[in-house]
């Protein structure tokens, strides 16, 4: 203090200028070596810091230092911000400056050097300061999304004006969709059902008791999570109908048994559209019903291999493989060795005896069976088309490469031969063929057996948190916003993690998602993934498993060995895949996260739990 006091005086008495704390005083009196009179000087200074204040040491501040130094972030914040050309970039500065570890949360710990009087003004400064950057955050991301609208609306624009002429004479084909329902609905006309496609009899907005409730699935019922829908009033009462099922329980409702039905028609569920799914496809449905005992499993079985080889040739495989439909029991899938592999075509079963009860009819007195298919997957497997897309982009050219009608070509096209419509020669050629030419296939040709369902299944991303905040309905729940490098943006996923981890311990931390789940809704919120955690036998103790530092977001998680490509969100859930892999997920002796051993990680390196719990499973 003396030294301080030294130095003052001096710098008074040689009249040079002094640089003190912003928006303070300083006064310094001294004495004549010729007089008693005091002589004060006083001086004001300017705001000349050049370093920040966590950077000083433990000397008292005021609140306007830390106002000044926030002012400062605020510009330097505002000038990345106005550089930003999208959304992802206003996302990067928003966690540099507002994240747990940015300087507006950092000027929290100026508290200890504040004097008394201040300390309560600190969470208002810093809160004003955060929602001001939060406001621009908000403005800037909404102009970058309106611009990337405008662009992309400028770059697909169509000149609508210019003449409707095409160089093609011929006035169109029918669609590949429409041909494989025919033939396949004619497939059962010829065995005695009848057709049901009335709007009456076959709604497409239907209700949640014959789309449902009436097909054993009530409303707590998990099947119904694998076919989300589209509902159109507020009570759920009222959807888009999720398969042609509904048409069954209408007929049985109007007709007595005996009876047998093909029910055609579109259909709808909430899925992701890609190359395999759709929100809107078709399906056939097929219901036979008698008196008890006159159809039984062997019935449903020769049904369903008559269809399958009048649809895909009389040489075709078939298997069934035991499953599960709430509305039938038992059940099963069916599979055809089509082309060199096995591909799953349908589903079937005996009718369920609540299905029947539920339509009014006595199961002690009749009994039967149901199937149904998509017309889709069969126009994909017969036509080897790649992208179920295809059927609706309208375009001219695709619809080119299928005959007029199902039976111009159908057969050689089964054959994987040219798609050409068969003339007389060559149908008396085929029938004049001997038959030492037409032996079965030798055995070295048969089967391949299924591919093992492993980690290469799960689709693993290096993510990060960039919010989190507390779900308002479950209070074992965090909602958090992770980026793993989608051109979407962040998605939402909820974790039970209120129990191990602080809210402000989440945002910047590095996680792994598993990525190809679909979006479920945990209490009300819709979660889109989930985050893998290490944790104790008796879930006292949970870690997240963290990539490494240099690994990029959005970054595939890989193990050796392993390589396969990851299954669709529809199969991971029909599968039942997290079932067979999670039990051979744990840490090893050193934390790292394995699978059967076998390290999981990243081009950056291995992924390990963030304080090396060992020896616990992952999930």
């Amino acid at each position: 203090m003396m030294l301080r006091t030294a130095f003052l005086l001096l710098a008074a008495a040689h009249a040079s200028a002094f640089t003190i704390t912003p928006h303070t005083q300083l006064k310094v009196h001294t004495s004549g070596a010729t007089s008693n009179t005091a002589a004060e000087y006083s001086y004001s200074t300017p705001h000349c810091r050049t370093s920040p204040l966590f950077m000083a040491d433990t000397t008292e501040i005021s609140i306007d230092d830390i106002k000044a130094e926030l002012q400062q972030h605020k510009q330097d914040f505002d000038a990345k911000m106005n550089e930003a050309k999208n959304v992802s970039e206003t996302e990067a500065i928003r966690v540099e400056y507002l994240g747990k570890k940015g300087p507006i949360n950092r000027a929290m710990s100026y508290m200890r050097n504040l004097p008394n009087e201040d300390k309560p003004k600190l969470g208002a400064v810093v809160n004003q300061i955060k929602s001001e950057l939060e406001g621009v955050i908000s403005e800037r991301k909404e102009m970058l999304q309106l611009s990337e609208i405008e662009n992309q609306m400028k770059e697909e624009a169509i000149d609508v004006t210019q003449p409707g002429l095409t160089p093609y004479a011929d006035i169109g084909r029918r669609h590949p969709l429409s041909m494989v329902m025919e033939k396949a609905v004619d497939i059962f006309t010829s065995l005695g059902y009848d057709t049901v496609t009335d709007c009456a009899d076959s709604p497409e907005i239907e209700t949640d008791y014959y789309c449902f409730e009436a097909l054993n699935c009530p409303k707590d019922h998990p099947a119904r999570d694998m076919q989300d829908t589209f509902y159109l009033t507020p009570d759920l009462g009222r959807m888009l109908r999720t398969h042609t099922s509904a048409v069954q329980i209408r007929q049985l409702e109007k007709r007595q048994p005996p009876l047998r039905i093909v029910a055609p028609g579109r259909v709808y569920r909430k899925d992701d559209i890609d190359a395999t799914h759709s929100m809107i496809f078709h399906q056939i449905e097929i219901l036979a019903l008698d008196e008890r005992g006159k159809l039984n499993l062997g019935h449903l079985k020769g049904t369903v291999e008559h269809f399958l080889k009048n649809m895909f040739g009389p040489d075709v495989k078939v298997r069934f493989r035991g499953s599960y439909f709430p509305f039938t029991e038992p059940s099963m899938e069916v599979d055809v060795f089509f082309r060199g592999k096995w591909l799953e075509v349908l589903g079937c079963g005996m009718v369920d005896p609540n299905v029947l009860t539920m339509a009014g009819v006595d199961p002690e007195k009749y009994s039967g069976f149901a199937a149904g298919f998509g017309v889709e997957r069969f126009a994909m497997v017969i036509h080897q088309i790649q992208d179920i897309r295809s059927f609706f982009n309208g375009d001219k050219r695709f619809l080119e490469q299928f005959p007029h009608f199902y039976d111009e070509g159908l057969t050689s096209m089964l054959k994987g031969e040219s798609s050409k419509a068969p003339t007389a020669s060559t149908e008396s050629a085929v029938a004049e063929k001997p038959k030492e030419e037409q032996k079965p296939q030798k055995k070295e040709n048969s089967p391949p057996p299924e591919g093992d369902i492993d980690v290469s299944k799960l689709d693993i991303r290096v993510g990060v948190i960039t919010k989190a905040w507390l779900h308002e309905e479950a209070d074992k729940l965090f909602c958090e916003e992770i980026d793993i490098g989608e051109e979407s943006g962040p998605r939402q996923i909820a974790s039970g993690l209120r129990a191990h981890y602080n809210l402000e311990d989440l945002e910047g931390q590095r996680v792994l998602v598993l990525a190809n789940l679909k979006t479920r809704k945990l209490v009300g919120f819709p979660s889109h993934g989930m985050v893998l955690c290490a944790a104790s036998e008796d879930g006292s103790k949970v870690e997240f498993i963290e990539p490494p530092a240099d690994a990029e977001i959005g970054e595939r998680v890989m193990c050796e060995g392993y390589d396969g490509e990851p299954a669709t969100e529809n199969q991971i859930l029909k599968k039942k895949m997290l079932d067979k892999i999670f039990p051979d997920l744990s840490t090893d002796s050193n934390g790292v996260a394995t699978f059967n051993g076998v390290q999981l990680s990243t081009s950056a390196g291995p992924c390990v739990a963030q304080n090396k719990m060992a020896n616990s499973p992952v999930g």
